[in-house]
This record gives structure tokens, C-alpha cells and sequence, in this order.
């Protein structure tokens, strides 16, 4: 007897290492680092005992280069899930410093089509990593039997944060960070896209 898996409303998380990130991040350090020298209060979100800026990134020259390599991604993934064409992408994105100690409520973000984040500076595998909850575990009726855990029946999935790396996921997925336990800050770009008619 042959069982056939189909997969049905699959949740994705796209992600991709820059080539020439070393450099890049050495650049965006310091932008990051001005930041918070103006602003050392920061906003407060998700981020326990961390720093974030104001969700205006977008608008700020110094980040214009990353702020474009994340459209591009995110335009590209659109493309490969047949939006419509001559969609605008719309980008809000803020900058995070996460000292020992820090981590990142779970949380989704609304009205966005893809959520992601980019990770400048960071010290793994004690960092902490980003992870995502299941959304069909509020429908759940009962645990699964299981010996090990699979993607199909982990209630979370933790991805390893890495140094270049860009993940972009859902902004419905439901996700969250560990706590930093590294002696060193986890430095990271997090961003929302939107698509739209133009």
C-alpha cells in the first residue's frame, strides 16, 4: 500500500545569506550604533530588556542600501507567489540591540505581507534564536503520540540566527527570540512589507 503526504496551506519561511555581508555589517554596526547614541531610550515593543528604534529606517539615508536589498528579496518572493505585477512593496523597518539577558516576546505583525529580520552582529548558538509557533495550535483537539518531534507536530520551530542572514516570513506567523545568553549583543534589522496597487 502506497500513502501519499500532500502538504496543505504550508507556512514559509524564506531566507538568504548575503555574500558580501562582513563588510556591509561593519557599516550598518556603526549606523546602528548612531542611532541609539540619539535616541538611547529607544521604543518600547517586544523587546524585553533590549533597544529598538523608532519604525523609521525607511526614511533614513544611511540605511538605504539594506533597506533596498530587503525589498528586493521580498519583491522577488512576491514574484514567485504570482502577485499581481506593478505591486509597490512598502517597507517600515526598525533596528534592535538585544544585550545578554534581552529577548523578544512572541508576537505577529498585522497588515503586512511579509515580516522578517536581518542579523548584523551576534554570538552563536548562545544568542538565542528565532522561533515560530504553529498557527494551528489554537484549533489543535489533542497533543500528537510522538516518540520525536517532526515539523508537522512541533508546536515551535527554532531557526539559528547567523550572521548575514536574511529571514523573511509571513507577517500573520507568530514569532518570537530567545534569550540572549551570550556575552556579546545580538544586533539585528527587523522589518514589515506591504504590497499594494500603486
Amino acid at each position: 500500500m502506497k500513502i501519499i503526504s500532500q502538504p496543505l496551506f504550508p507556512s514559509v519561511v524564506w531566507t538568504t545569506l548575503l555574500d558580501d555581508h562582513k563588510a556591509f555589517n561593519s557599516q550598518l554596526m556603526n549606523q546602528v550604533s548612531a542611532l541609539q547614541d540619539i535616541d538611547p531610550r529607544g521604543v518600547d515593543n517586544t523587546n524585553v530588556k533590549g533597544w529598538q528604534s523608532p519604525n523609521t529606517l525607511q526614511n533614513l539615508p544611511a540605511f538605504e542600501e539594506i533597506n533596498r536589498r530587503i525589498l528586493q528579496v521580498c519583491q522577488r518572493i512576491g514574484e514567485s507567489l504570482h502577485f499581481k505585477s506593478g505591486q509597490a512593496y512598502h517597507l517600515q523597518a526598525w533596528a534592535n540591540v538585544s544585550p545578554p539577558g534581552a529577548s523578544n516576546k512572541i508576537h505577529y505583525h498585522a497588515n503586512c505581507h511579509f515580516s522578517g529580520v536581518y542579523y548584523i552582529s551576534l554570538k552563536a548558538p548562545e544568542c538565542g534564536s528565532i522561533y515560530f509557533r504553529d498557527p494551528r495550535v489554537a484549533s489543535r483537539m489533542m497533543t500528537w503520540p510522538v516518540e520525536q518531534i517532526t515539523d508537522f507536530t512541533a508546536e515551535e520551530i527554532q531557526m539559528r540566527p547567523e550572521e548575514g542572514r536574511l529571514y523573511v516570513f509571513p507577517g500573520w506567523l507568530e514569532h518570537g527570540v530567545e534569550e540572549n545568553r551570550s556575552d556579546r549583543d545580538r544586533v539585528s534589522i527587523s522589518f514589515n512589507v506591504l504590497a499594494a496597487s500603486r
